[in-house]
C-alpha cells in the first residue's frame, strides 16, 4: 500500500522491503511444503528434514555450513537430551505391552465389551486405553490395527476409515488431556520453569476440570462424525475389503495375559504420574525438612516430568508378566533403540523447525503469531499450532515454541501456567497433523496400506479441524471459571 505522506525514496524502500519480507515467507513456506510432499512420498525424515533445512538456510542467504552444524544440530541434540529418556522409556514400555501380549489383550477386551456392531467406538476406545496408559502412538497403532480389520470385516465397514479411528482414538482426545502420560502432555513440565527457582510451574494434571469438559466434547463429536461418514459411506455402496495379508481370527485370545495383567502396567503408570506427586506434596507439609531431611530429599524423587512414573509402569509389566517376557533383556534393548529412532525422527523436524527459527521469515511468522490483537491465550494457542505446524509435530512445536512463549506469555503477561500447559497442549495436536505428520504417514501407509487420497479426509476433520475447536473450548472455560486456569 502506497505511503500518502512519504518521500519517493521512501516508499520505494518500503516496497522492496515488502518484497523482501515477501520472498523470506516464500523460502520458508515454500521448503516446509517441499518437506510434506517429500515426506508423504514416503522419503526418510532422515534425510528430508536437513535437506529442506539446508534449502531454506540458503535461499535465505545464511550460511548454510554454520547454520546446519549450529542452528540445527543444537535443535537436534537439545531435544534428545531433553527427551530420550522419556521416549526410551516409552518404547520399552510398548515393546513391553506388545511383545507380551498385553496390548492386544486390551484392545480384544473393549471390543468383546461393545460387540461388533460397535466396530468403530470399540477401535477408538482400544486406541484411548491404551494410548492414556503410556503406550507409545507407534506401538498402539501396530497393536490395534489387527483388532481393528477384524471387526470392521464383521461389520462390514470401508477398511479406509481403519486409520482415522486409529489416529482419533489415539492422538486427540487422550494425547493431550490432564494425567496423560503421553510426551505431548509433559514437555511444559519442563519447559514452564520459574525463572528464579527452575522449578517448574505446572504438572501433568495441570487445568483437569477443562481438560475432561473438552476431552469429552472432542469424543462425542468426533465419533459423531465417524459413525456418520461411515453410514454416508455405507449408502454410498462401500463395503470391507478383504486383503490376502489380512489374518482371519484375533490375535492375544488364546495366548495373551489376562485383561488384569494388561492393564496393571497402564494402572501403575498413570497412579504414580497423578497420585503419587499429590501424595509427596500432602506428605511435604506434614515433615519437618530440617528435622528429617533424608525423607524430604525422598519425596523429590516422585515423578513430576513422566520419566519415573513410565519406569514404574515398565517394572510392573516385567513383574506380572515375566513369564511372556521370555527375553526381558531383548525387549529393553529393542525398545531403546526404538525410543532412539522416535526421538530421532522427532529431532530431525525439531532440528528443521531450529535451523529456520533463525531465518527472517520465521521471525516474521512468530511476530506475527505472538502479536495478534487478541486474548493472550488465543494468541498462545495460534502461535504453538502455527509452529507445531511448520515443525510437524506437536512434540517439536512444542519444543521449539514454549521457549518463545514462556518470556511473553508468563513472565510479562502473567498467563497462569497451568491454563497456558493446558491450551498449548490441545492446541499443539492441531495443525500438526497436516499430511507429512510422521505418525500419520507411517499409519496411513505402513500399518493400515492406505493411501492418503483414500483415507485422509475423516483424519483431517479429526485430528485437526476438531482439535483446533476443543483448543477454542478450552480458552472459553478458563475465561468462564477463573480460577480453573490454577487448578
Amino acid at each position: 500500500m502506497r505511503e500518502a505522506d512519504g518521500s519517493p525514496a521512501e516508499n520505494i524502500s518500503i516496497a522492496f522491503a515488502r518484497m523482501n519480507d515477501a520472498y523470506h515467507l516464500l523460502v520458508l513456506f515454500g521448503s516446509l511444503a517441499l518437506l510434506m510432499t517429500l515426506v508423504v512420498r514416503g522419503k526418510s525424515i532422515f534425510v528430508v528434514a536437513p535437506l529442506c533445512a539446508l534449502l531454506a538456510v540458503t535461499l535465505s542467504g545464511e550460511d548454510p555450513v554454520a547454520s546446519m552444524n549450529g542452528a540445527y544440530m543444537e535443535g537436534f541434540a537439545t531435544y534428545v537430551k531433553d527427551f530420550f529418556l522419556i521416549f526410551a522409556l516409552g518404547a520399552v514400555f510398548g515393546k513391553m505391552m506388545d511383545d507380551s501380549g498385553a496390548a492386544i489383550s486390551v484392545a480384544n477386551q473393549v471390543g468383546r465389551w461393545l460387540g461388533q456392531e460397535r466396530a468403530c467406538l470399540a477401535v477408538v476406545l482400544a486406541c484411548a486405553v491404551l494410548t492414556y496408559g503410556g503406550v507409545s502412538l507407534f506401538v498402539v497403532g501396530f497393536s490395534v490395527y489387527p483388532l481393528a480389520v477384524q471387526l470392521f470385516r464383521a461389520a462390514n465397514l470401508p477398511r479406509r476409515f481403519i486409520p482415522a479411528a486409529i489416529a482419533f482414538g489415539s492422538i486427540t482426545f487422550t494425547m493431550t488431556s490432564a494425567g496423560s502420560p503421553e510426551i505431548q502432555n509433559l514437555i511444559p513440565i519442563k519447559k514452564l520453569l520459574d525463572a528464579n527457582t527452575g522449578v517448574s510451574l505446572t504438572d501433568a494434571r495441570a487445568g483437569w476440570p477443562a481438560s475432561i469438559i473438552v476431552a469429552l466434547f472432542m469424543f462425542g463429536v468426533g465419533q459423531w462424525y465417524l459413525e456418520t461418514v461411515l453410514r454416508k459411506a455405507i449408502k454410498g455402496g462401500e463395503r470391507f475389503e478383504a486383503r490376502d495379508g489380512d489374518r482371519v481370527t484375533l490375535q492375544g485370545d488364546a495366548h495373551g495375559p489376562s485383561f488384569l495383567a494388561a492393564i496393571t502396567p497402564l494402572v501403575v503408570t498413570l497412579l504414580s504420574l497423578n497420585l503419587l506427586p499429590f501424595a509427596g506434596d500432602q506428605l511435604a507439609k506434614l515433615i519437618d525438612a530440617d528435622a528429617h531431611p533424608i525423607w524430604a530429599a525422598a519425596l523429590d524423587w516422585f515423578p513430576e516430568d513422566g520419566t519415573l512414573s513410565i519406569f514404574l509402569g515398565v517394572l510392573a509389566g516385567v513383574c506380572v508378566m515375566r513369564r511372556r517376557l521370555p527375553d526381558v533383556w531383548g525387549c529393553f534393548g529393542d525398545g531403546f533403540v526404538n525410543g532412539l529412532l522416535a526421538v530421532g525422527s522427532t529431532s530431525a523436524v525439531v532440528g528443521f523447525g531450529s535451523a529456520v527459527k533463525g531465518l527472517p521469515s520465521f521471525q516474521i511468522v512468530v511476530h506475527w503469531v505472538t502479536h495478534l490483537p487478541v486474548d493472550p491465550l488465543i494468541g498462545a494457542a495460534i502461535a504453538v499450532a502455527v509452529i507445531a505446524g511448520i515443525a510437524g509435530s506437536a512434540s517439536g512445536g512444542q519444543g521449539i515454541a514454549l521457549p518463545i512463549l514462556k518470556p511473553i506469555y508468563i513472565d510479562e503477561l502473567h498467563v497462569p501456567a497451568r491454563a497456558l500447559h493446558r491450551v498449548v497442549s490441545i492446541a499443539s495436536g492441531s495443525l500438526d497433523s497436516l499430511p507429512a505428520n510422521g505418525y500419520l504417514v507411517m499409519l496411513i501407509r505402513n500399518i493400515c496400506g492406505e493411501t492418503h487420497a483414500r483415507s485422509y479426509g475423516p483424519i483431517f476433520v479429526t485430528t485437526v479441524l476438531l482439535p483446533a475447536a476443543g483448543t477454542a473450548l478450552a480458552i472459553a472455560l478458563f475465561k468462564w471459571f477463573p480460577s480453573w486456569q490454577t487448578m
